[in-house]
């Protein structure tokens, strides 16, 4: 947060503990006028703090409650917290018509995706504005798709990185080195004094062969003051290139060549045209160096961000023209961070669009050499792929181990750098078969449509939804698909809490397993 805005939170903080003051007219005011102004530059943060002011002396205002949703919905602090500010914004007459949509997004990203297309649809029914309703058809689309993927979890672990990785600050854009002993990573730790603000730079960090432990992390030496975030390395790490955006370079893809422990800007040479008056925001190399795999949303692509080829003559040692990488690859929303395999027959890479689940999702797609063309790609599925931005992953050679920044119960800020270990395939699933019954005054009877919509949800032992499954109103059944491990098992009705929860542990032994279940009837 700039240093003016941090000044006056304070001093609005202290304001709004004064009560009776004969300044409280004209606090009330600047505060008003510093939440609207702030909404409207889109610095919801700054709009949140000051909108809750607000609320505390004005709960039953339609449009307050409505702002506070909005921020909530598009800021990290928690979405969840928009869900009841919204439900209160519907629930009156003349509600401000995209109240629905955002009540929709809310859901989605809490996991209540019967609950966000309910809320869509309405918002569809009574939306006026033709880019929103298309958006609303988008998000329609991927809640669909998350119903379906969180019934199928893969079959991965995640462990969250040691504090001389993460901080209490975002720590995302892991890259790993094929053998895993080292890491090029992008951190919004770096305080600047002049700028009374944090911003993101690039650090790297070795594995400690004697004790198996992340070293001191170290700064990139071609850090700038600029906002740097790496998005990509070659094998050996002696090309890294860099997302920069600042007074030095705007939008732009910078290539970093490392020799031994010197590490020298070699843009303007290694690769003319990159970079256009547009947004050039990530891109890779191969192993070999001679090919180039960059997203850029420059005219002529398909809609928005594309990714785009480009390939380096062995003989002349000139680039080709970069080469839209087509439909197979592009949709018609973003897509962005690619990621070659080391032997270049994987590009791993984050899409707006295919089947997606949320925001940004994981996706593979596999290079036929004999066909010379790319495959349908591939969403990697859920709890890699989830509600919120997910935009960077990064393979050991073994393809079973890989890193991600992600937003996790467990974590230390908001985004921290997660070690992914996936299982072995020959691992089956164990079968998971609920019975629910609720509790009437003609005693328990077996769960039916003519109780609200209920859900089995499992968590992991640190909080987060591993799978979801939604109760079947003919007899009451659910079943779950469960890789050996300790989790959580709670069943609810929709939007409530409460109902049964129990820990269940389930091991490589087990082949099928039943639990029942009792809930209140809460009609």
């Amino acid at each position: 947060m700039p240093f003016t805005k941090k000044i006056l939170s304070i001093a609005l903080l202290i304001i709004s503990t004064l009560s009776y003051s004969q300044d409280d007219n004209v606090s009330s005011i600047l505060v008003k006028k510093y939440a609207e102004n702030s909404f409207q530059d889109n610095d919801f943060e700054f709009a949140l703090e000051n909108y809750l002011i607000m609320y505390r002396t004005d709960k039953q205002n339609v449009d307050i409650n409505y702002r506070i949703g909005i921020c909530y919905t598009e800021t990290n602090v928690d979405k969840a917290k928009a869900i009841p500010y919204l439900e209160y914004v519907v629930s009156h007459n003349n509600f401000p018509v995209r109240a629905f949509y955002y009540l929709g997004r809310a859901y989605m990203y809490n996991y209540r995706f019967t609950e966000a297309v309910e809320a869509l649809y309405e918002f569809k029914m009574i939306g006026i504005d033709e880019a929103y309703l298309l958006e609303a058809d988008r998000l329609i689309s991927k809640c669909y798709n998350a119903l379906e993927y969180i019934n199928q979890p893969v079959n991965v672990t995640f462990e969250l990185l040691d504090t001389t990785i993460n901080t209490p600050y975002d720590d995302f854009n892991p890259f790993i080195s094929p053998d895993g002993l080292s890491m090029y990573f992008t951190s919004r730790k770096t305080y600047v004094k002049d700028f009374e603000d944090y911003i993101s730079n690039v650090f790297y960090s070795s594995i400690n062969k004697k004790d198996g432990k992340w070293e001191s992390t170290i700064s990139l030496p071609t850090n700038t003051y600029d906002n740097e975030e790496i998005t990509g390395i070659t094998p050996l790490a002696d090309k890294i290139t860099i997302y920069a955006d600042g007074d030095y370079s705007t939008h732009d893809i910078k290539i970093i060549s490392k020799n031994k422990t010197k590490f020298t800007d070699i843009t303007s040479e290694a690769i003319p045209n990159i970079n256009t008056e547009g947004l050039e925001p990530a891109g890779c190399f191969t192993a070999d160096g001679n090919t180039f795999i960059f997203s850029s949303d420059r005219k002529g692509g398909r809609g928005g961000l594309d990714l785009y080829i480009m390939k380096k003559d062995i003989i002349s040692g000139l680039w080709s023209e970069p080469e839209n990488m087509g439909t197979t690859i592009n949709s018609e929303y973003d897509e962005n961070f690619p990621n070659i395999s080391d032997d270049s027959k994987k590009l791993y890479f984050a899409s707006q669009g295919h089947s997606g689940i949320g925001g940004y999702d994981f996706f593979v797609s596999n290079y036929s050499t004999d066909m010379a063309v790319w495959s349908t790609p591939r969403n990697l599925g859920f709890p890699i792929n989830t509600p919120l931005d997910n935009t960077t992953i990064s393979f050991e050679a073994d393809g079973k181990t890989a890193y991600i920044a992600d937003n996790r119960k467990e974590g230390i800020g908001n985004l921290d750098i997660y070690k992914l270990k996936f299982g072995a395939e020959e691992i089956q699933p164990k079968i998971l078969m609920g019975t629910v019954l609720v509790k009437t005054n003609r005693g328990e009877v077996p769960y039916s449509e003519d109780f609200l919509m209920a859900y089995a949800t499992i968590y992991d032992m640190h909080g987060n939804i591993y799978a979801q499954y939604e109760v079947q109103s003919d007899g009451g059944q659910f079943f779950a698909t469960i890789y050996p491990g300790t989790y959580k098992l709670e069943v609810n009705f929709s939007g409530k809490s409460g109902g049964f929860s129990k820990s269940i542990t389930v091991s490589n032994e087990d082949e099928f397993l039943t639990e029942t279940v009792v809930l209140n009837n809460l009609e």
